[in-house]
């Protein structure tokens, strides 16, 4: 187990999540808000190779409820030479608007503070997303920017530009929010 939360358990994805997984990426629900309105054109058998690539924070990890049930899958993303961590979290829409993605998302950021060097956690939710817009909020993220995240052109005929916000909460933001918890 990587850690616990008051809902759920987050833990390494094994080989036995690889159906659920594709099933995720392949959702257009799910992949519609970063770029993928069809969702990702993902074999099964890529995802063991990533399963294997991914160690430490970027390992590919899986969000479940106390009763071992799937809702999502999460990575805390390891910090980039900049000291900066990119979490990200894909929910299975029938676990949306329960809450789970606020208490998931808010324990990443702390994860990404606990457990890296991370000097700042960033996330960049589609400004069409407004639920990844309130989630980051409730971490205490503030906004700083916005953007449009693109794809290469090798890309484009299954990808959409995807204009996002740019959420941030620095180390010691997270350290003076938390001890005021």
């Amino acid at each position: 187990m990587r850690f616990e939360t008051r809902d759920l358990l987050v833990r390494d994805a094994v080989p036995g999540d690889v159906p659920f997984i594709v099933s995720l990426w392949s959702d257009a629900r799910v992949m519609r808000f970063v770029g993928f309105p069809n969702g990702i054109p993902t074999a099964a058998e890529d995802v063991p190779r990533r399963l294997e690539r991914g160690r430490g924070s970027d390992a590919l990890l899986i969000a479940q409820l106390r009763t071992s049930e799937r809702i999502g899958q999460c990575m805390l993303g390891a910090p980039d030479a900049d000291g900066v961590s990119e979490p990200d979290i894909k929910l299975h829409p029938s676990f949306w608007g329960r809450g789970y993605g606020r208490e998931l998302w808010a324990a990443l950021v702390d994860q990404a503070f606990l457990r890296t060097t991370c000097t700042l956690v960033r996330g960049t939710p589609s400004v069409a997303n407004i639920a990844s817009i309130r989630m980051q909020e409730s971490a205490g993220m503030n906004r700083v920017g916005y953007g449009v995240a693109g794809f290469p052109a090798s890309m484009r005929d299954f990808t959409t530009p995807v204009p996002h916000y740019v959420y941030e909460i620095t180390r010691d933001e997270w350290a003076r929010r938390r001890a005021s918890r």
